[in-house]
């Protein structure tokens, strides 16, 4: 059986372009389900008042709503107003949460993208002490996950609801930071206060901005963390990413003893 792993992308995202952008990654880990998950909220242009250009979140979408194909819709866990103190549409994703996980359960582990990130850790917590929510039953209790991966993620924060409650996550839940060393949007400081709300926490650095790293030794690094929460593994103690690279003790070889490089994927929604 394949670790099922539930995949969350970031503002402004979509569940098609988040595929697209792990391509390369899902053919590396064979072994892995990734199942993308499609935000429930439609991001408008009112909720982008500072901006229309979305390359900055890592997107292709567009909010020209006459252009608009379901690839290209722009999509969020929730939105925000009020100088962003406010979390609009949250309660009403949280209940969509819990409707998709009751049907489709159970994952081994999640992982998130920005937003997505903030959004898998909330999750996590609904998770590891039901009740904290009341769109969010406790009853039937679901499965917690194994481990979370989260990526450009951060602390949510807002004055409309009090997340106070949701950390720290415990030290029984393994979580993986990844940060870009260039990341502008979500700097390394802002993704700290996320780290530092993980009792269990592993932090990778790379040399890029606000995406998902996906190099060689990024795509077998993530293949191995993943694959350690499988029957007897490892539990998330894998060597560092650069010990994956070209030279590296831990880098798959091919047949000809060469670097075992994927080739691109065509993205699916598995």
């Amino acid at each position: 059986m394949p670790l099922r792993v539930l995949a969350l992308c970031g503002f402004t995202q979509n569940s098609y372009i988040y595929s697209k952008q792990l391509g390369a990654v899902r053919k590396t880990c064979k072994d892995v389900e990734f199942v993308f998950l499609e935000p429930p909220v439609v991001v408008e242009k009112a909720d982008l008042p500072w901006s229309d250009n979305l390359d900055q979140f890592g997107s292709n979408a567009t909010t020209d709503e006459t252009a608009q194909t379901p690839e290209t819709t722009p999509r969020a866990w929730w939105v925000t107003a009020n100088e962003m103190k406010t979390y609009r549409k949250f309660d009403e994703t949280v209940a969509y949460l819990h409707d998709y996980l009751s049907k489709n359960e159970p994952f081994d582990g999640i992982m998130g993208f920005s937003q997505g990130a903030g959004m898998a850790a909330i999750l996590s917590a609904l998770l590891e002490k039901p009740g904290l929510h009341p769109n969010f039953s406790s009853e039937p209790p679901l499965p917690k996950f194994k481990f979370a991966i989260f990526v450009g993620g951060f602390l949510p924060k807002a004055e409309s609801h009090d997340f106070t409650p949701y950390f720290p996550l415990p030290a029984s839940l393994p979580t993986l930071h990844v940060c870009g060393k260039n990341d502008t949007l979500i700097t390394i400081e802002r993704s700290q206060t996320l780290v530092d709300k993980c009792e269990n926490s592993r932090v990778e650095l790379h040399d890029g901005g606000h995406y998902t790293p996906s190099k060689a030794s990024w795509r077998h690094f993530f293949n191995a963390y993943i694959n350690s929460f499988g029957p007897d593994g490892s539990q998330g103690d894998v060597p560092p990413v650069n010990s994956f690279g070209p030279s590296g003790a831990n880098t798959p070889v091919n047949s000809k003893g060469g670097e075992a490089t994927p080739r691109p994927t065509t993205p699916t929604n598995s």
